[in-house]
């Protein structure tokens, strides 16, 4: 009878560990962990504790924090900065994590002021709170942009790309000794690796990630375009004995491409978890390309036991490309945003309160450059999906739902006085597409857009959320740029005769 109950205890064990199994090796072939966009992913492990973030463009709060214990099931904490630091402008790229001595820093790429992008640092001894920044750390011609910090014999250094936008110079990987602080350059910069245009790099070199792996540091990264619809971006690996090389470039990169779910992945981190090593990166899903942004992705890799070289299991053929999918149902409870609202920093200025159950978002100044107003939104986690508010002011305002690329590819509808409005913005030219006359006398109006493949999208709107009244189709083929996706949300534009500028909503849901 003992040995019966050990054998039954012993089957209990091997169920119930059989989903973890599966998590840590088939299911890691390339799978999304974190919902949404987010490209150009670091990942750092303190303490057991993983910490991840990515780029956010010109989205505020910029560079979110995301926490988990097993690189599997993650959840936001936090964000590096709410708004951007006084030397930039926007164009929030490429954040690395980094830990030492009880600080996080990170480092971080944004186009200053005036207009070059640049490396800056910032730090903190709380990753739950607001990270101080530090300032501009590498100032480098043209362009510096995607640091990776790595620490040899207990010196600092620093790594970036450089000359990608010199037109008469190869564009290289650039490295330097960084203060014990990590907050300045030490000593004259090296070169680490230089693109060669005659190969699967000629559209450049970039993203780089620094590991240690028994005798080799091995560095992963990405070439070509990273972006857009034109991209082909790819993994290759170089390894050397120190940081500052001889690095040599493995004859048979690129070792991670794109496939039929999956395409154009590259620009991540590698993490150990237990024995096993992993790659948090980004892509795009196949389904709804180019419109919505580029996904975290994470996939083991391996070792090849006689020449030690890194290897993918990535399989076309059995490759899944599920995407995270979270719906979104927001009544304004409590008296500020949730983490998943962004704002865009190049908008007008507009405020928003969460007050009584209901947003109010009010355009504070305008732009003429700018057609569509402020704009309020949420990251689509999927290609279809449909997004629905309920309007609860009447005035002469634009207010209403949003699709968003930037201030001059949008499309939406609002109300407007006693009309609803389908409106669409398409290289800076405004266009109202339909206007309905004649609203009822209303305590509010909701608001629907359907999206089918992220092109398709069908207007809708109602009295009492159970009678809808479709309107036309829209094509959303203005929808899709080369540095992120698209947004779903909330939009006001103020009236410029009555000077009307407050919409007021008291929900907003989106669901798969």
């Amino acid at each position: 009878m003992a040995l019966k109950i050990r054998v039954f205890y012993f089957l209990i064990i091997i169920l119930i560990g059989l989903p973890l199994l599966g998590v840590a090796q088939s299911d890691m072939v390339q799978t999304q962990v974190i919902p949404g966009e987010l490209p150009d992913p670091s990942i750092i492990e303190v303490d057991g504790v993983y910490y991840a973030t990515g780029t956010t463009g010109d989205w505020a709060p910029f560079y979110p924090i995301y926490k988990s214990t097993d690189l599997y099931q993650w959840e936001q904490i936090g964000a590096v900065f709410n708004t951007n630091p006084n030397w930039t402008m926007g164009s929030f790229w490429a954040p690395e994590l980094y830990y030492q001595n009880g600080t996080f820093y990170c480092y971080y790429t944004a186009r200053g002021t005036d207009g070059i992008s640049k490396i800056g640092v910032a730090t903190t001894t709380d990753i739950t709170k607001e990270f101080k920044d530090e300032g501009v750390l590498i100032d480098w011609g043209d362009e510096a942009i995607d640091a990776y910090v790595y620490k040899e014999k207990g010196t600092l250094y620093i790594t970036w790309k450089a000359y990608g936008l010199t037109p008469d110079k190869p564009i290289q990987i650039l490295g330097s000794k960084l203060s014990s602080n990590g907050l300045q350059l030490v000593g004259k910069y090296f070169n680490v690796v230089t693109a060669d245009s005659r190969t699967w790099e000629r559209g450049g070199i970039e993203g780089q990630a620094i590991i240690k792996h028994d005798d080799y540091l091995y560095m992963l990264y990405s070439g070509n375009a990273c972006c857009g619809n034109d991209c082909d971006y790819m993994v290759g690996v170089a390894r050397a004995k120190t940081i500052t090389g001889p690095w040599e470039k493995y004859s048979q990169n690129p070792i991670l491409k794109g496939n039929s779910k999956w395409k154009c992945p590259g620009h991540g981190t590698a993490v150990q978890h237990g024995n096993d090593w992993f790659y948090l990166y980004h892509a795009y899903n196949t389904k709804g390309f180019p419109r919505l942004g580029r996904a975290a992705l994470l996939s083991q890799f391996y070792w090849e036991k006689t020449s030690g070289w890194p290897y993918f299991k990535v399989d076309p053929n059995t490759v899944q490309g599920n995407r995270l999918e979270k719906n979104i149902i927001d009544s304004f409870n409590g008296n500020q945003l949730a983490q998943y609202w962004k704002y865009n920093v190049k908008n007008p200025v507009f405020k928003s309160e969460v007050h009584n159950n209901t947003l109010i978002l009010k355009e504070t100044a305008t732009d003429s450059t700018n057609k569509t107003g402020a704009v309020l939104c949420v990251i689509p986690d999927d290609s279809e999906f449909e997004f629905t508010t309920k309007v609860v002011i009447r005035n002469e305002a634009l207010k209403g739902l949003v699709l968003y690329t930037t201030k001059s590819n949008s499309l939406g509808m609002g109300t407007k006085g006693d009309e609803i409005i389908i409106w669409k913005v398409e290289n800076g030219e405004y266009t109202q597409i339909t206007s309905i006359p004649s609203l009822k006398s209303m305590g509010g109006i909701w608001l629907r857009a359907k999206v089918s493949g992220s092109n398709a999208i069908q207007m809708s709107y109602s009295y009492d959320n159970q009678k809808w009244e479709p309107l036309n189709y829209l094509d959303g083929g203005n929808l899709a740029w080369w540095s992120s996706g698209m947004k779903a949300g909330l939009q006001i534009k103020m009236d410029e005769v009555s000077r009307d500028n407050i919409g007021i909503f008291d929900s907003f849901s989106i669901t798969y």
